[in-house]
């Protein structure tokens, strides 16, 4: 890349971020007007590396024949990334780098509807992907609802999918022999809608965790990241969850009856019983006539327990609390929590960090910011049922 390649491109990042600064502030009318200039830019930028790929032998339609391998790209850019979260000078080639990692995962800045080159939100560095990975793998382990619902990974800030339903399906039809064959049910699609909300905290990093080792660095940002996000996604299910009209559910024969007949029988088949803690226990000490108890062990996952051949999850009180009483009630929702809900979600983490603003420069830290894009939006109202049950 020639140096006025790399000017050209920090003049263009310079410019995205003064969009993003006057969207952010609501000035939608200064924003299109630089952004006239962001376009005139990129188009320039364009031009000009298809005149470095004609003038250069080594490269090949654009792309230099010794380009970074993906596992290189990959390597600097987690070394850029870390120069951020240190604030550390990022130069020109670091920028160059960082642009060139955003086409390669594709990380698109939110675009509103779709509409092609508004970037919105704040100028910031995505989550390297081996990182992001090691953060959904920790969350997997920290009891996150959103494996319960559909998730959705998406673009824009807004937009809609058309998800099929699982409809009540109709028998084949007799037909005569050379007779004609009607056309039998179809798949029932409805078009969901979502609109991204943006979701943001910060973390203080004392300057002796900065000038930790890198790996000890990154372990304690993931942490933070993959609790805070488990926490948030947690909170929303649960609200969603709690919207639903309560149905009380005196004891084991009325969960049955949600099971044998309230629910579709393809939603209870695929079903999850999910309660707190109080509900869990009380499930976990019912017994049969025999004495033995009702929650066995799942043994294609240990650690998992099934009632009425259901898997059941269990959450922290805090999450979703009991109705003291008298009666004492627990929340039980019991259905198919991927038919009731969709998550969508940005599928990124965008982190900055700054020794300046807030309480930094106070406390002698920097504060790492981040933020992250979804929306939980209710799909099949009658996938799930939400029971009070009576554990008096």
């Amino acid at each position: 890349m020639t140096k006025e390649m790399r000017a050209l491109l920090q003049e263009l990042e310079g410019k995205k971020a003064q969009v993003r600064a006057l969207l952010a502030e609501d000035k939608v009318t200064e924003a299109e007007k630089i952004m006239e200039e962001v376009r005139a830019l990129q188009k320039k930028a364009n031009m000009q590396m298809e005149l470095e790929a004609a003038d250069d032998p080594q490269l090949d339609n654009g792309t230099p024949v010794n380009s970074r391998t993906d596992a290189e790209l990959e390597s600097e850019y987690r070394r850029v990334f870390l120069k951020g979260l240190r604030r550390q000078r990022i130069g020109a080639d670091d920028r160059s780098i960082i642009s060139e990692y955003n086409r390669s995962i594709q990380a698109a800045v939110m675009h509103e509807g779709g509409a092609a080159g508004i970037p919105l939100g704040d100028s910031s560095l995505i989550v390297p992907q081996d990182i992001e990975t090691r953060i959904n793998e920790l969350m997997r382990s920290l009891d996150d609802l959103s494996q319960y619902v559909r998730v959705e990974t998406v673009n824009t800030l807004s937009g809609s999918r058309v998800l099929e339903l699982d409809g009540a399906m109709t028998p084949f039809q007799v037909v005569a022999e050379y007779g004609q064959i009607q056309e039998t049910d179809n798949p029932r699609f409805v078009p969901v809608r979502y609109q991204l909300v943006k979701r943001a905290g910060y973390l203080p990093l004392t300057s002796e965790l900065l000038a930790d080792s890198d790996q000890n660095i990154l372990q304690y940002v993931t942490n933070w990241i993959a609790r805070k996000h488990v926490v948030t996604k947690n909170t929303m299910i649960t609200t969603l969850l709690g919207g639903l009209a309560p149905v009380p559910l005196g004891d084991l024969d009325a969960v049955k009856k949600v099971l044998n007949v309230t629910l579709d029988p393809a939603i209870s088949q695929s079903a999850t019983i999910l309660t707190n803690q109080d509900g869990y226990h009380w499930l976990d000490t019912q017994v049969d006539g025999n004495g033995r108890y009702l929650l066995v062990d799942d043994i294609t996952q240990p650690g998992r327990k099934l009632l009425f051949g259901r898997p059941v999850a269990v959450i922290a009180n805090r999450y979703l609390p009991s109705v003291v009483g008298p009666p004492a009630l627990a929340p039980i929702f019991i259905g198919n929590g991927a038919q009731l809900a969709v998550l969508f979600t940005s599928g990124r983490y965008e982190l900055a960090s700054t020794t300046e603003g807030g309480d930094a420069w106070r406390r002698d830290t920097t504060e790492l910011r981040t933020i992250t894009r979804d929306d939980l939006v209710l799909w099949d109202a009658n996938a799930a049922v939400y029971g009070q049950l009576d554990i008096s």
